[in-house]
């Protein structure tokens, strides 16, 4: 090798400050405790099998939705694996190394192997600062711990309900209510006050430039966690949701509190359980903007999942409400017929089940004029 290579070599060499196993073991930890937070913020939308999420791959960019293959119930470790690029022949099949590919793919454009990446040291800190740790203060434990303990939670077997954390009235001065965004949607301010859906305008928070939806304990006084909405709609060049005067930049859609186990809860559940026990029914939807609009239509059992899976802890707060029809009315797309067709499933031998097709994309979308003709002939409210 010539000596002007070796110092070429020399300077392209980047020693990582982050050399200690155990932290970096326990940092993965957090990962995959919030993993559903990380496909939120790369928007992406997966859905889990027996062994395997899938997802489209968000390092080369495609779209084939069964493309990445993050194997949680592996039988000697997680890993994942893009099976359209092997993306994990460049970036390694760490679950570290897979943000790594992400990020390399958002600041770089990174779809093969030679175009520029962001360097792990880069990863920790996005992860560090994502999740509210410091290095210094973890303590490492053994990856079958948190394989096992990942493993649980994705199958639903904790099925402990959530804590609360952040009491109403302290929620309440953080924001400001009713939402400027979804009342441009067209949604009424009496809703967005009941629920109080409101706007975090403060720099440097999670929230900052969205409209935030909290989610309640069975008390409806303590949040057990928050979601939030971009106020700006989609960008063309970068696809992201961030603001049109900057930069294209990361920032999806909506984003999920730290910690906030969306698995485990249904939207609407603590305030809805009066008109369940009335109607002996439930009304699962996608979202929280769906159960508004049936609000304002004089519908009050219905019941968010946040998408369009219906989890174990979920159907379990189902079976706690003493509910008898189930009424499964999701988006009226391709992903919505087979979900509702999977739930229908997971549900017929338990309940008696029915699927209520619209005339428009969301209940969102529909009028309380459309609702009454379309929706309410169809339940028992």
């Amino acid at each position: 090798m010539s000596n002007q290579m070796k110092t070429q070599k020399m300077k392209t060499t980047y020693h990582s400050k982050y050399t200690d196993q155990n932290k970096l073991n326990a940092l993965t930890a957090s990962l995959l405790e919030n993993i559903d937070d990380i496909y939120d913020y790369f928007n992406v939308r997966p859905r889990r099998g027996a062994k395997v999420i899938f997802s489209k791959c968000f390092i080369h960019g495609g779209d084939n939705t069964s493309a990445l293959n993050l194997y949680y119930n592996a039988d000697y470790r997680i890993h994942w694996k893009c099976r359209t690029h092997d993306c994990q022949n460049h970036f390694g099949t760490s679950l570290l190394s897979m943000v790594r590919g992400a990020l390399s793919h958002v600041k770089y454009g990174w779809t093969n192997k030679g175009d520029e990446s962001v360097h792990l040291d880069d990863t920790i800190e996005f992860l560090l600062n994502r999740f509210g740790l410091k290095f210094g203060d973890l303590k490492g434990e053994s990856n079958v711990s948190h394989h096992q303990d990942f493993v649980r939670m994705v199958n639903g077997l904790e099925t402990s309900k959530p804590k609360g954390k952040i009491p109403k009235e302290e929620y309440i001065k953080r924001v400001t209510i009713p939402s400027q965004y979804y009342i441009n949607r067209g949604y009424t301010t009496d809703v967005l006050n009941d629920y109080d859906i409101g706007t975090c305008l403060a720099q440097g928070k999670p929230m900052h430039n969205r409209s935030v939806v909290p989610i309640y304990d069975e008390t409806g006084q303590v949040l057990v966690g928050v979601t939030g909405r971009s106020l700006f709609e989609q960008c063309a060049e970068c696809k992201y949701y961030h603001d049109p005067a900057q930069k294209c930049h990361v920032f999806p859609k909506w984003r999920h509190s730290g910690g906030f186990e969306k698995e485990k809860v249904l939207y609407n559940y603590w305030r809805a359980l009066p008109s369940i026990h009335e109607t002996s029914s439930i009304i699962l939807v996608e979202s929280a903007g769906n159960v508004w609009r049936l609000e304002e239509a004089g519908i009050h059992n219905s019941v968010a999942m946040f998408g369009v899976t219906l989890n174990p802890p979920q159907l379990s707060l189902i079976d706690e409400s003493g509910a008898m029809d189930i009424y499964i009315i999701v988006d009226n797309d391709e992903a919505g017929k087979q979900a509702s067709a999977k739930i229908y499933k997971q549900c017929e031998r338990t309940y008696r089940c029915h699927i209520i097709n619209i005339s428009k994309g969301d209940i969102g979308d529909m009028t309380v004029e459309e609702i009454n003709q379309e929706i309410k002939p169809e339940i028992n409210v």
